[in-house]
């Protein structure tokens, strides 16, 4: 059964400062009940612990990654129904043609997906993706998450931390798409330390 609502792209907010970006809100890319249920069986195994902290890196970060797919790849056996379902429609070709109208670039021949976990204090720094990624869409599933509680999606106008143009919290059922570009930066804030709460994520890159 398909998950993406069919007319989500008619509902995105779409932006053009300081590079092409949108977001959608809560309930536009697929129904709340849907978020919920994807909420409620994000799966907790397999995910590795990732730190690039260290001086002299490009790009630095801290958090819990699980690849879904890849180029070529299957969806892995014993995913969540519900994930199954979504992961099954951000790799077929009618979402690719979505994401390349919606940002008017190429189709993407392919996508990376993978789950990303932020716990205490885990972050990403101020990166552009890659070259070989036409886009990246995030997809969140934090119920109630607050400003304060950091972990959101920040904007910027250079490679500068400070240099913030926008936020996005990463609401259950919200997501933000990015069209990549040499001046696309962006991060991830700092999750709050001392709460014991996690931002859960979903990560789709657009391969050219």
């Amino acid at each position: 059964m398909p998950v993406l609502a069919p007319d989500w792209t008619h509902t995105a907010s779409r932006r053009t400062t300081p590079y092409r970006w949108l977001t959608t809100e809560p309930g536009r890319l697929y129904d709340h009940d849907t978020a919920a249920r994807l909420a409620a069986a994000f799966p907790h195994e397999d995910f590795v612990r990732l730190d690039a902290s260290g001086a002299g890196r490009d790009k630095t970060y801290r958090n819990y990654s699980r690849p879904l797919l890849g180029p070529g790849q299957q969806i892995p056996p014993g995913l969540p129904a519900p994930w199954h379902e979504l992961v099954t429609d951000l790799a077929g070709e009618p979402y690719r043609r979505q994401v390349a109208a919606l940002l008017d670039q190429p189709l993407a021949g392919a996508v990376e997906i993978r789950l990303v976990r932020h716990a205490d204090t885990d972050w990403l720094g101020p990166h552009t993706d890659r070259a070989d990624k036409l886009f990246s869409h995030v997809l969140y599933f934090n119920p109630g998450w607050q400003q304060e509680w950091g972990g959101c999606l920040e904007i910027l106008d250079g490679n500068d931390p400070g240099a913030v143009h926008a936020r996005v919290v990463p609401l259950l059922g919200a997501s933000t798409l990015l069209a990549r570009s040499d001046h696309s930066w962006h991060q991830v804030g700092a999750v709050t330390a001392g709460q014991g709460r996690e931002r859960r994520s979903l990560v789709v890159h657009g391969l050219g």
